[in-house]
């Protein structure tokens, strides 16, 4: 065979398997073409297309988007913040941005969750127009928001919010064109307006806001009273003055001197010497602080490591001996409460006796020399004390469970007042341990009450 028998039968070979193929491919079964993946960020899609919300997949979009949060928000303005987090939070996993980013005077776009302040009832209004006139998925989003906002809120709140009905319902009619009658109104309530009017009703926005609330970041020592000296809480008190100023664009004042000035006024004496030290370094340029966020975090990380050894608010040695000092000085410089004037055992201003002089009359004998000084009357025991001016006999131990013998404050009296000729080392120590509480800075007694129930 030579080459040209052989070349055709390598070509009739070719051939053969290319018809074979191609019966093969025409009995298989097609594989179907796979699309593309279309790029989401969220489940709900991207763009503005509406949503089929009659189809499966739309209905399961639409009763997610609309779910309440777990605490129904109930009007109070230290809450707020946490509820437009929240809100911002559902627009984001469906698709409702662009219905929270509105335009203010100055065509600046402000998100009216975090810069409501910034914006009026006019830009809301209007912004909400733009997609209530359209077929689009914004306007689907405003449904969803105004559902979930009823949803997440309490009953009275939800009463109160209805009142403001007519401030977030806006004509959605076609804008009105030269030389054509007007359209008629088509009136929509609109979730976006809905959440602006329930900012306005928990934070009104004046000036008067904006003033009170700078003034308290210029006084954090009263914060740190308020928050009684938990760091923790003292810090997202301050956040939240800061976010309420930032929401209305106003000016935040230099806060790294103020949190200092905060911190100082801890109950904690370690913890505020700690951050004089903080200050000392902060002041001499050793420590550097980006922000006052930086401060923040070490004052919460300091709290915490004392929380966790248990030595928070411990007292120190010296607090504890001015307390040991107080408690002394109480005991022996204290007076006996004033007792209010007995109606029924005086004698008038017109010489008559009072009914109870008679029955407490014996009170005022002193014993004779050789009779017992303890007696009971009326099943109470009394014994006789020498110092007391008028009645001469008192019950053994009062009603407040002092024993006389020991806190008969007549007898501390004259101790104390004839101590200059007497020497008596009860009055000096008493003195001594008053003007030591004199030097730390306090002059509080609590008396040691001698009363008696007649």
């Amino acid at each position: 065979m030579d080459a040209a028998q052989i070349q055709a039968v390598v070509e009739a070979a070719v051939a053969a398997a290319l018809q074979n193929q191609n019966v093969l491919d025409a009995i298989r079964p097609q594989q179907p073409v796979v699309p593309a993946v279309v790029f989401a960020v969220t489940p709900a899609g991207t763009g503005n297309q509406p949503w089929d919300f009659t189809s499966p997949t739309g209905l399961r979009i639409f009763m997610a988007s609309i779910t309440p949060f777990p605490v129904k928000y109930d009007g109070k303005e230290q809450y707020l913040r946490d509820f437009l987090r929240q809100i911002w939070q559902r627009a984001e996993s469906f698709g409702w941005v662009a219905i929270l980013l509105v335009a203010d005077n100055d065509g600046a776009v402000r998100n009216i969750t975090t810069q409501h302040g910034c914006l009026t009832k006019d830009n809301v209004q209007n912004h909400a127009v733009t997609y209530l006139r359209q077929q689009e998925r914004n306007h689907q989003a405003s449904v969803c928001l105004r559902k979930l906002i009823m949803a997440s809120i309490t009953s009275k709140m939800a009463d109160r919010l209805a009142t403001r009905k007519a401030d977030y319902t806006v004509n959605a009619a076609a804008a009105a064109q030269i030389n054509v009658p007007a359209p008629a109104p088509i009136m929509k309530e609109d979730g976006m307006c809905m959440l602006y009017q329930l900012i306005r009703m928990v934070s009104v926005e004046t000036m008067t806001t904006i003033t009170i609330i700078t003034k308290k970041l210029n006084n954090l020592e009263h914060i740190m009273e308020a928050a009684k000296s938990n760091i923790e809480v003292f810090n997202t008190m301050v956040d939240d003055l800061i976010t309420q100023l930032q929401a209305r664009s106003a000016h935040v004042p230099p806060m790294t001197a103020n949190l200092f000035d905060g911190y100082a006024n801890c109950s904690d004496t370690a913890f505020a010497k700690y951050m004089e030290t903080k200050r000392d370094s902060y002041e001499e340029r050793t420590l550097v602080l980006n922000s006052h966020d930086s401060l923040m975090i070490i004052a919460l990380e300091k709290y915490k490591i004392m929380v966790d050894r248990k030595i928070w608010l411990r007292k120190s040695e010296e607090q504890m001996e001015i307390m040991t000092l107080k408690a002394e000085v109480t005991k022996l410089r204290g007076k006996p409460a004033a007792k209010p004037a007995s109606t029924t055992n005086k004698t008038a201003s017109d010489g008559k006796k009072g009914k109870d002089d008679d029955k407490f009359a014996w009170k005022l004998v002193s014993p004779k020399e050789g009779e017992p000084q303890q007696k009971t009357v009326n099943g109470k025991k009394y014994i006789y004390c020498p110092y007391h001016q008028t009645t001469k006999w008192v019950l053994e131990v009062n009603n407040k469970g002092v024993v006389h013998r020991t806190g008969c404050e007549k007898m501390k009296e004259a101790l104390t007042s004839n101590k200059a000729t007497e020497g008596q080392d009860q009055g000096a120590e008493a003195a001594a341990l008053a003007n030591a509480i004199e030097d730390a800075g306090t002059d509080t007694l609590i008396p040691v009450v001698d009363d008696e129930e007649l």
